[in-house]
């Protein structure tokens, strides 16, 4: 029987488990056809998503971030997306299973099973679909009640599919070429090839197919435990090779095909996205801690795993030492059982299940009505290649307006709704028992002169926009004169669309608060909801997003509590007022044994 594998070159992780899934299909005497999802997207629209993806987890994890946990919150969202997608892509795809024959289609990669779902669920797919869920954590990206079946890591995962999709989901466990399970024997002989003794204790550490995250730092963490050696695999990133290698410390390597004997040699593994290396890790029988995960599923991956048991976190590097020598001793020896636990069956005979008894391929059963005649011989009507392509310009001109459409929401008010929830903006810890304190002020309560000195005794930021600075810049200098840490409020009354208002509040109002106090301004604190744009623009800069917890000048305070930032609005009234609220504030604080710090000690 033919199958179509459905994988994305958007990590090793999707192409991994698609080729996996092909050599076992292949093994069962099937002809597997492994396709590229991007490939199916008009204009070249596939390679671009690529280099926004690639850009996204590089340059602007926050928005990654953003993004990937807007679709967990609002589930709701994922339909407009999803009918995008489809309209983008679904022909093709269709065209593929009739070209091919294909009695079976596997998916590899969440976008293309949301497309393969909802013309299964049309009925313009006629044969099963099952999606290979290659994530620990099951985004709703992920899951689509059209597809046939979810085929998971882990039984928590088919769990978390299953609840999602209201359909069928199993646990047959990773797609890992057998190799990683047989290699356990090979520890001596790879460990005497590096020249490494049998009690140093060896740390993996790989930059992944992406080269996300900080590497670099993760080697120096390693190194700073003071009982752990890094060994690293850079791949092809031969920059960073030399740049560690230059370190003097660990063992540093470029391109290598023997990744089975390399985890055969270490002790342990640490990880920062939850992919296929991690699963080759769970095969080899080698431990993993997760550290400084990536954002989006990083992050949710690292913390699954870990609630799974088949994986430890260590959210700080205080807690990477401890982390390692938990995982390389007895107590690590139940996370290698439970990762190993994982291997229950063979993904490719769960989805070839679907199609017992095999149909003879190329039945017309296989597709949609309206592609019925392709099959069969029929003749259509041919349209001139005048009209055919203005048709495809006009379905690639819609598809890319759709498209910049679905970014441009996502990038305003998808942002801004997770940044009201605390992503991508300044993270403030509630650990120390601080609370952070600024004043918006106003005109009338900058040109007291006694403002200064209150500020600078109470240890409270001031919070100045744009327009106050540039018209009263003695003033805002004489608080500066003070020690009184001053922050970006934005430029004041500023109108227009979401680019130039950034631009205005973050921007321009940086440079005439520096212009006034001549010093570098560190945080921007907006009085509105920010959006990506102002997340770029502060990036650009070098300022700190901060989002209020609590806004105050009325007689009732907010739960008060540590780890938040309260900011007392006195742009409509006096000193006398604003040092009334800042009072009942600070005594309220103190009443809770919860220290007040300037905007300033974040920076510490």
């Amino acid at each position: 029987m033919r199958l179509l594998v459905v994988s994305a070159s958007m990590g090793a992780g999707h192409d991994g488990a698609a080729r996996e899934l092909a050599r076992r299909l292949d093994a069962r005497g099937h002809e597997p056809v492994v396709v590229d999802f991007l490939d199916a997207m008009p204009l070249r629209i596939g390679p671009l998503l690529r280099v926004i993806y690639g850009w996204q987890l590089r340059s602007a994890p926050w928005s990654y971030e953003a993004s990937y946990r807007l679709w967990a919150w609002v589930p709701a969202l994922c339909l407009p997306l999803i009918a995008l997608i489809g309209m983008l892509t679904g022909h093709r795809l269709r065209r593929w299973i009739t070209r091919e024959g294909a009695g079976l289609v596997i998916s590899t990669y969440p976008l293309a099973s949301l497309s393969l779902g909802r013309d299964r669920l049309r009925g313009k797919v006629r044969v099963p679909v099952a999606t290979f869920v290659t994530d620990f954590a099951v985004h709703p990206l992920w899951t689509h009640p059209g597809i046939d079946l979810h085929l998971c890591v882990h039984s928590q995962s088919a769990e978390a599919a299953a609840h999602q999709a209201k359909g069928p989901a199993t646990a047959p466990g990773p797609a890992v070429p057998p190799r990683f399970g047989e290699s356990a024997g090979r520890r001596a002989e790879v460990r005497q090839a590096m020249g490494v003794s049998d009690d140093e204790g060896i740390v993996l550490l790989m930059a992944g197919s992406w080269g996300v995250g900080d590497l670099e730092a993760t080697f120096d963490d390693v190194v700073a435990t003071g009982r752990y050696t890094p060994l690293v695999v850079c791949g092809r990133n031969e920059r960073l090779r030399r740049r560690l290698s230059a370190k003097g410390v660990g063992h540093v390597l470029g391109w290598t095909d023997d990744m089975p004997g390399l985890m055969a040699a270490a002790d342990a593994l640490v990880e920062n996205a939850g992919g296929l290396t991690c699963m080759e890790a769970f095969a080899a029988g080698l431990p993993v801690v997760s550290f400084r995960p990536i954002a989006g599923h990083g992050k949710q991956n690292a913390l699954e795993m870990d609630r799974a048991g088949v994986a430890a976190l260590a959210p700080t590097v205080a807690d990477l030492a401890p982390a390692l020598d938990r995982a390389t001793g007895p107590l690590g020896r139940s996370q290698v059982e439970a990762g190993r636990a994982m291997f229950v069956s063979d993904a490719a005979a769960e989805a070839l299940r679907l199609v017992a008894p095999v149909e003879p391929a190329g039945v017309g059963a296989s597709l949609a009505p309206a592609d019925a005649g392709e099959q069969s011989g029929q003749t259509r009507p041919r349209r001139s290649p005048l009209v055919r392509g203005a048709r495809r310009a006009g379905v690639g001109v819609a598809a890319l307006s759709l498209t910049a459409a679905t970014m441009y929401v996502g990038f305003t008010g998808g942002v801004s709704a997770a940044t009201d929830r605390g992503i991508g903006v300044t993270h403030v810890s509630s650990g120390d028992g601080t609370s952070y304190v600024a004043v918006r002020l106003g005109e009338k309560v900058l040109e007291d002169p006694r403002l200064p000195a209150i500020l600078a005794q109470d240890h409270v930021t001031a919070v100045v926009d744009g327009a106050l600075a540039a018209s009263d810049p003695r003033d805002v200098r004489a608080l500066s004169g003070a020690s009184v840490d001053v922050a970006n409020g934005g430029w004041g009354q500023h109108r227009g669309i979401q680019w130039e208002r950034a631009s205005a509040d973050v921007v321009k109002a940086s440079r005439a608060i520096r212009a006034a106090t001549g010093e570098q301004v560190h945080y921007f604190v907006p009085v509105r909801s920010v959006d990506g744009f102002d997340l770029v623009s502060a990036r650009l800069i070098n300022e700190h997003v901060v989002h209020p917890t609590g806004l105050t000048m009325h007689p009732t305070l907010p739960q008060l509590r540590a780890g938040a930032v309260y900011v007392i609005d006195a742009r409509n009234g006096d000193l006398t007022q604003m040092q009334s609220g800042l009072d009942r504030l600070q005594q309220g604080l103190a009443g809770r044994h919860v220290t007040v710090e300037p905007l300033s000690a974040l920076l510490h």
